[in-house]
C-alpha cells in the first residue's frame, strides 16, 4: 500500500515540480547560448534571460517548500483529509509517503539547480581544472581514512539525509499541531514551529554538555596530528546523527499520533 502511495504522490507532484524544472534547464541553456556569441555587442538579452533564470531558480525552491506544506496540509489536514483517512491505510503510511516524496524532490531540485549553474558557468579550461582538483582530492582522501573512507562517506549522507527528515518532520508535526486548535490554525502552526525549533535547540545543547563530561578515549581527548583528528570527526557525526534521530522519530511519532487519534480536520 506504501507503495502505492508514492506512485500516486508523485504523480500528483511531478506535475507541478517538472515544468519548472524543464524551464530552469531551458533557460540555462539560453544564457549559454547567448553568452557565447562573441558578435552580440548588446547586452539586454543576457540580462533579461539571466533575471528570468534566477527568477525560476528561486521560485523552484520555494515552490518545492511550499509544495511540501501544501500536499501534508491539503491532503491530510483539509476536505481531502475526509476521502484519504476513509482508504484503508494507516496513518504513518500516508506521512512516510509524503515525508519520503519531499525529500526526493528537494534532493532533486538542488542537482537540477547544479546542474543549470553547469550550463551556464561551462568552460573547457575551467571544466578539466575542476576535474583535476576534484581527482586529487578523492585520492587524497581515500588515501587519509584508508580502510574507514567508506563509513566516513556513508557517516555524512546518514547527517543529511536524518537531518532533512528531520527538518521536514518538523514541519509535518507543526502543521499537525496546529490543526488541534479549533480557530487560527496556521497562527498556531508557526506558534507550534517556534516552540519545536526552540526545544530541539535546548536538547542539543544538554546533549552536547552531557556527552562532553562522558569519559572518552585518551585518542579523543588529544589529536596532535590530522590524523588524531579522525576519531573526533566520526564521534561528531555520530553525535549529529543519533540526536537528529531522535528528533526524526520523535516529530513521526508526534504527528501520527495526532492524525491517529486526535484528527481535527477542517
Amino acid at each position: 500500500m506504501l507503495k502505492k502511495l508514492l506512485k500516486y504522490e508523485v504523480q500528483a507532484t511531478s506535475r507541478i515540480i517538472l515544468p519548472l524544472y524543464a524551464a530552469l534547464i531551458s533557460l540555462a541553456i539560453v544564457n549559454r547560448v547567448i553568452s557565447s556569441i562573441p558578435i552580440l555587442t548588446w547586452h539586454a538579452p543576457q540580462i533579461i534571460s539571466m533575471i528570468i533564470y534566477n527568477m525560476i531558480l528561486i521560485g523552484m525552491f520555494i515552490m518545492t517548500f511550499v509544495m511540501m506544506i501544501q500536499r501534508f496540509y491539503k491532503n491530510l489536514l483539509s476536505d481531502e483529509g475526509y476521502l484519504m483517512f476513509t482508504l484503508p491505510i494507516k496513518s504513518w503510511m500516508h506521512i512516510a509517503s509524503k515525508l519520503l516524496i519531499s525529500m526526493m524532490w528537494m534532493v532533486t531540485s538542488g542537482i537540477v539547480a547544479l546542474i543549470s549553474i553547469f550550463i551556464i558557468a561551462f568552460d573547457i579550461i575551467i571544466t578539466k581544472e575542476f576535474l583535476h582538483a576534484s581527482v586529487v582530492f578523492i585520492g587524497d582522501f581515500f588515501r587519509y581514512f584508508g580502510p574507514l573512507s567508506g563509513l566516513f562517506i556513508f557517516e555524512i549522507l546518514l547527517v543529511g539525509v536524518v537531518g532533512l527528515a528531520s527538518m521536514v518532520l518538523m514541519i509535518y508535526a507543526s502543521i499537525a499541531i496546529g490543526h488541534l486548535f479549533n480557530r487560527h490554525k496556521i497562527l498556531a502552526s508557526v506558534g507550534s514551529y517556534i516552540v519545536l525549533t526552540t526545544i530541539s535547540q535546548i536538547l542539543f545543547i544538554i546533549m552536547a554538555v552531557i556527552s562532553s563530561y562522558l569519559p572518552t578515549p585518551r585518542h579523543l581527548s588529544i589529536a596532535n596530528d590530522l590524523h588524531g583528528v579522525e576519531p573526533i570527526i566520526h564521534y561528531v557525526l555520530w553525535f549529529v546523527i543519533i540526536f537528529s534521530g531522535i528528533l526524526t522519530s520523535g516529530y513521526f511519532i508526534l504527528t501520527n499520533y495526532i492524525l491517529s487519534k486526535r484528527l481535527n480536520l477542517e
